[in-house]
């Protein structure tokens, strides 16, 4: 992992290295730049951050110097490359963010999906058992009607007693009358 070099740049406009302790040029910066160095320029009493600003500073000078190129080809290469470096900032992060996205996405319809197919599986499982412990129910109901209405068949069962007795005493009356 790169640490960033601090740079603090002071009232008086001189730049301090606060990983050496030292001040630092402008050319020293854009020679830890050239090297791959990253690094971070703050104003000592904004706190802001003015690393562009300083680079900028840096390109003008290169510019006047010379050191960018003589052509005008360089020059415009060097627009191309910021316009290109630019956009890839932009848009990598951008299609990061869009296939992170569309994964998550992916991955909340798929648990979507098997938490639906569970709660099924779940909801098929209790009406089956439900079913079962209704039917015992129904038996069980069906088993007291028979038993309650072959109690209330009392009645008939009573009136068939009643009618052997009234025949009974029938034949006891001519029993009685034949026997005198």
């Amino acid at each position: 992992m790169t640490s960033v070099r601090l740079i603090k740049r002071y009232a008086n406009r001189k730049l301090y290295d606060t990983s050496e302790s030292r001040y630092v040029k402008l050319e020293e910066i854009a020679d830890m730049v050239d090297r791959g160095e990253e690094v971070q320029i703050i104003d000592n009493e904004t706190k802001e951050d003015i690393t562009r600003i300083s680079l900028a500073q840096i390109l003008v000078r290169r510019g006047r110097t010379g050191s960018l190129g003589d052509s005008m080809t360089s020059l415009r290469d060097l627009v191309v490359n910021t316009g290109e470096q630019l956009t890839k900032r932009i848009s990598d992060p951008v299609t990061t963010l869009r296939s992170s996205v569309e994964d998550s996405v992916q991955k909340l319809l798929k648990t979507g999906e098997e938490r639906a197919e569970k709660g099924r599986d779940q909801f098929r499982s209790w009406v089956a058992q439900n079913t079962l412990a209704i039917e015992d129910i129904q038996k069980r109901f069906d088993e007291r009607v028979r038993i309650t209405i072959g109690r209330l068949d009392l009645v008939g069962q009573i009136n068939e007693l009643q009618d052997r007795v009234d025949q009974l005493e029938k034949t006891l009356a001519e029993l009685s009358k034949s026997a005198k």
